[in-house]
């Protein structure tokens, strides 16, 4: 599959702020959605960055771990990867993702009612596979190393890496701001191309995540 248009988005980044170019086209007064009538953005991601879409006017759902210890592992979900992986072009998994959220078998660890995954929305937009992964690394503090790895995002990454051809990844700064101009010059879709463009990109950025972890280690 050659273009996929970005409907449904997981973000999960720590300078939040690196959102907001990405956010501008897809708000209410973008003039890239004029030509889109029926356009629906929808965000998933943990909580932080939850907050943060939310305060720039987006639905957005929350979906953490219910076993995060504190936030080590707060995005390591089922929910998250099942929809990062599936393989949109295999009517196998296309059932399976249907199946996996028709007994609303989903919530977050969170109180409200508004983060909860319930089953009638399971059957359109949950069950839908990610167009788009954008996350942002916390970098490891040396002084509480090896606390201070995150666990979560690399996970994520290493997942839309895995299914490239099915999902567009962004993982840092620049990346971000590749992917917004690759969205507005696709009318908010991503090409396979640039999939595989950034993919190879995130996996030469986890290569170098994990070379500084195992040279920090000698500092432990």
């Amino acid at each position: 599959m050659d273009l996929i248009e970005v409907n449904n988005v997981f973000a999960a980044v720590f300078e939040k702020k690196r959102l907001d170019s990405l956010l501008d086209i897809f708000g209410s007064n973008s003039p890239f959605l004029s030509s889109k009538p029926g356009f629906n953005i929808r965000f998933w991601g943990t909580r932080g960055t939850v907050d943060y879409i939310k305060s720039k006017g987006f639905s957005v759902q929350s979906v953490v771990s219910g076993f995060d210890y504190g936030g080590r592992v707060k995005s390591l979900h089922r929910a998250n990867f099942v929809r990062i992986l599936a393989d949109r072009s295999n009517p196998k998994h296309l059932e399976a993702l249907r199946r996996e959220f028709s007994n609303n078998r989903y919530s977050v660890n969170e109180k409200s009612e508004d983060n909860r995954i319930d089953s009638g929305q399971a059957r359109m937009t949950e069950s839908a596979p990610f167009d788009l992964v954008v996350v942002d690394l916390y970098a490891p503090d040396p002084s509480i190393f090896p606390e201070s790895m995150d666990i979560g995002g690399q996970s994520l990454v290493r997942a839309a890496i895995k299914n490239y051809q099915n999902v567009a990844l962004a993982f840092d700064e620049e990346s971000i701001e590749k992917l917004v101009l690759e969205l507005k010059k696709n009318a908010l879709m991503t090409s396979l191309a640039f999939r595989k463009q950034q993919a190879k990109a995130a996996a030469k950025f986890i290569a170098q995540r994990t070379k500084l972890e195992a040279e920090m280690f000698d500092k432990v």
